[in-house]
């Protein structure tokens, strides 16, 4: 989101009173072009409530996150979240802010930062190699290519067919509200080493044809 379009949401969140929830997750995805200012980092109203999580970041296993926000609206957070969790073991909240103050998760992310590109660059090359049809991809980075197959292809059937052959794609129609077009799929390379990203996207063109 611009800058400009960001200003103008705080503004409206001001004058109509409502809050807004944000989920920075384009700061660690963002590698194209520089990271926009968070919400939280403009707001000078306490309206923005800053939300993340260090699961996908450092490892699944850790299931640890975090809010940012007013002290009333975070002593209320943490009274709901004792109705279901008393809170996270401490050793991994220690460790986690241990990892932190060293300085190893900025470093962590720009490796990410450089490793998405260098996965994005190659897949990139092998689907226009293929002639495989892009419908949308994050103009900042992010870790995936939405997908669109010709129409009549069912892509959960796809997905079925593929994973015999070794390769895994999801199927898009989890992503419409309602029931939608069947032919969209979404690739991700975050966790594919380069030299299978090729061979994978030829075996998807394959497939199609």
């Amino acid at each position: 989101m611009p800058v400009e379009r960001r200003v103008a949401l705080l503004d409206a969140a001001e004058a109509q009173g409502f809050v807004i929830v944000e989920d920075d997750y384009e700061f660690e995805m963002s590698f194209l072009k520089p990271v926009a200012p968070a919400l939280k980092s403009l707001d000078k109203g306490g309206r923005v409530m800053y939300a993340g999580s260090f699961s996908k970041s450092v490892f699944p296993g850790l299931r640890l996150g975090y809010l940012v926000g007013p002290p009333g609206f975070i002593a209320e957070a943490r009274a709901l979240r004792g109705l279901m969790l008393k809170h996270p073991p401490g050793h991994i909240q220690r460790t986690m802010a241990y990892f932190l103050g060293l300085g190893h998760y900025d470093a962590l992310v720009n490796r990410m930062k450089g490793a998405y590109r260098r996965r994005r660059q190659v897949m990139a090359e092998a689907i226009a190699a293929e002639g495989l049809e892009v419908a949308g991809q994050g103009g900042f980075g992010g870790s995936s290519f939405w997908m669109r197959a010709p129409t009549g292809v069912d892509t959960e059937e796809l997905a079925l067919r593929l994973r015999g052959n070794g390769v895994l794609i999801e199927p898009g129609r989890a992503f419409f509200a309602e029931e939608g077009p069947r032919n969209f799929y979404r690739l991700a390379y975050s966790s594919i080493p380069l030299p299978k990203i090729a061979e994978g996207i030829a075996r998807i063109g394959q497939a199609l044809r």
